[in-house]
């Protein structure tokens, strides 16, 4: 196992637990949403995006033979970090400790040499499912509101600010924090290419306006970042 898939599975084998709860707004008529891994690459300073994404590659495929559902990569375009995003899929946490339990512990060989810069990992719950297939391109709006607030109010100033995400944009999927670096809400939404995009936006900002710009929501950081998908 080179040193990327080693710590990648390190990182996952020792950071996250999880302890299942119904989601307050969701159909308990219905199945369960699956949950997933959010994971960040940064390219450094130097670094070679397309080793780092060729590394990525490879490790990815290696987690769906693992067992698990679906994983994805999209590179950055616009906005904060840029790196690669991944995300993979699994029905809950028996199955990702399934997974993980059954693989093969990480091995590190002393001349291997690590491609990314900074990384992080987060679990999610999926809350809404929107979106039947991998679009090209995906908003990935990340969330985080004020410590003060309990996590009903939470909950409620999501639905709020995304629905109107989900009203423009149409394919969207939300997730909530189940384990990781920060307690946020995430929301990631397709679009097809720029123009698409651009009429999306000139029907948000109307809706911002009527429906949020007075609305007490609590946000504390928000950051919306534009990706281009570099594996299906």
């Amino acid at each position: 196992m080179t040193k990327l898939a080693g710590l990648i599975a390190s990182l996952l084998i020792t950071t996250f637990g999880y302890t299942a709860y119904a989601d307050d707004h969701t159909n308990k008529n219905q199945a369960p949403l699956p949950m997933a891994i959010f994971s960040t690459y940064e390219i450094p300073g130097g670094g070679s995006p397309s080793a780092i994404q060729a590394a990525l590659t490879e490790y990815l495929k290696a987690e769906e033979a693992a067992g698990y559902d679906d994983c994805t990569m999209y590179q950055h375009q616009f906005g904060a970090q840029r790196g690669f995003y991944t995300s993979c899929v699994f029905k809950d946490l028996d199955h990702f400790a399934e997974i993980v339990d059954g693989g093969p512990q990480p091995v590190t060989a002393e001349d291997d040499t690590q491609l990314f810069g900074a990384h992080s990992d987060h679990i999610v719950s999926m809350t809404s499912h929107g979106m039947t297939e991998r679009p090209k391109h995906i908003l990935f709006a990340t969330t985080t509101f004020s410590p003060t607030m309990t996590y009903s109010e939470m909950v409620k100033s999501a639905d709020l600010y995304y629905g109107v995400y989900e009203e423009v944009f149409a394919r969207c999927n939300r997730y909530e924090h189940a384990w990781g670096p920060e307690m946020a809400f995430y929301i990631t939404c397709g679009f097809d290419n720029y123009a698409a995009f651009s009429k999306s936006v000139k029907k948000l900002m109307p809706l911002f306006q009527e429906k949020l710009y007075d609305a007490a929501l609590g946000i504390r950081t928000h950051s919306d970042d534009l990706l281009i998908k570099v594996m299906d």
